[in-house]
């Protein structure tokens, strides 16, 4: 196909309320909407892999539609998407009762339908779509359980439901401290885990980078010097040793600032998460210039006025205590990682790059601030083989 069928896509006539419908003659096909997609995404410092893999997968998609009847991109569908949907969870539901030699696993059907939307969400934003139908909920609640036909790699994820729903936990969790409906935690401290589970959940920092690690003097915890909140990132000390913007998502941002006005630290030298450890605090606070060592401030709720009243700076929350926190609120709500265990730090990190990956290998690495993006595919290669195998079956087939 010719370049110029693309180009030809753009060149259609628009108004103050939209797109003006177009005639039949000039009605884009999937293969030049595809072909688009691609070169976009095979641009010099881009995956050309994830390119490949669009075009392979986005061709399959093109089948399916002409299967039903559309030819045409102004003809994509909520029904179509539905259809589709099913589809994938036909293929699911073939894994369960015939085992794993036979249809795909929950977690790649979602994998798949996400590179379509991703194509449909490009084309949206190119006016060649008024809307996204693969965005619809009524779409998405065909979709299967990612979780089923997965095997344990003995790495855990997070999937993107997993990070939503322990994130709307806290939110409950910070809700119910507010009407005074759990005794054992005040608002503060509810804002302060909610903070830090969202978070984990929404940088993709790592747990080293972010809590203090008692075997590295240079990892002392996370300061407020570090947060820049209007730009949502993190400067946090990287596994290079050199100090990287880590990005802050929408989601953990303002879950963070909220911590920071109730948290009113004395100064930008204090810990993001203050350590709850009483012997921690206590010990710091009694070598404080003019603190006496009977002074009856040195309390759990009352600590931390001590070291406003005299210039100190308190320990941060540990690795240890961090972890410990979000196995609390994983037992709590009941939801674990893709292993099957309680939520854990590493879980979080991982969880977002894959999903990172599955729309944009470039964005992944730079989020997850990878040096190279061959760094992206090793990390993540792993997680495409059942698809490439897949494919290679379906070659083979002559499918």
């Amino acid at each position: 196909m010719e370049v110029a069928a693309v180009g030809s896509v753009n060149g259609m006539d628009d108004t103050q309320d939209g797109v003006t419908p177009r005639e039949d003659a000039d009605r884009t096909t999937f293969e030049a909407a595809i072909q688009q997609f691609v070169q976009s995404k095979g641009k010099v410092g881009d995956s050309g892999r994830y390119a490949t893999d669009s075009k392979r997968l986005l061709e399959r998609f093109e089948e399916f539609a002409a299967d039903r009847g559309v030819e045409d991109v102004e003809s994509i569908s909520t029904r179509l998407l539905e259809g589709y949907a099913q589809h994938l969870d036909r293929r699911v539901q073939t894994r369960e009762q015939q085992g794993k030699p036979h249809g795909i696993s929950g977690a790649t059907a979602h994998q798949y339908f996400a590179r379509v939307r991703a194509w449909l969400e490009y084309l949206v934003k190119r006016d060649l779509l008024s809307e996204n139908p693969a965005k619809s909920h009524h779409v998405e609640d065909e979709l299967p359980d990612e979780s089923l036909g997965t095997t344990d790699d003995g790495q855990q994820f997070w999937s993107p439901a997993t990070r939503k729903q322990i994130v709307r936990w806290t939110d409950w969790y910070f809700d119910a401290a507010l009407d005074d409906k759990q005794g054992w935690v005040t608002p503060a401290d509810a804002a302060r885990e909610r903070a830090l589970i969202a978070t984990v959940a929404y940088s993709g920092a790592r747990g080293a980078e972010l809590f203090r690690d008692l075997d590295n003097d240079r990892r002392n915890g996370l300061r407020w010097r570090d947060v820049d909140l209007d730009a949502g990132t993190l400067s946090v000390l990287g596994k290079s040793q050199d100090i990287e913007e880590a990005p802050l998502l929408d989601a953990g941002r303002t879950r963070l600032a909220d911590h920071y006005r109730r948290q009113n630290p004395r100064d930008e030298d204090w810990p993001v998460w203050v350590t709850r450890h009483p012997p921690s605090l206590y010990a710091g606070a009694r070598i404080l210039d003019g603190v006496d060592e009977d002074d009856d401030r040195l309390a759990p709720d009352t600590v931390l006025d001590v070291y406003r009243e005299h210039g100190g700076t308190p320990p941060a929350l540990s690795i240890g205590g961090a972890r410990r926190i979000l196995r609390e609120h994983s037992d709590a709500s009941g939801l674990v990682g893709s292993d099957g265990e309680h939520l854990k730090l590493h879980g979080a990190r991982r969880g977002l790059g894959d999903e990172l990956y599955t729309h944009d290998a470039e964005a992944a690495q730079e989020a997850l601030r990878h040096q190279s993006i061959e760094t992206t595919h090793k990390s993540y290669r792993d997680r495409d083989g059942e698809r490439v195998r897949e494919r290679a079956q379906e070659i083979l087939n002559g499918e």
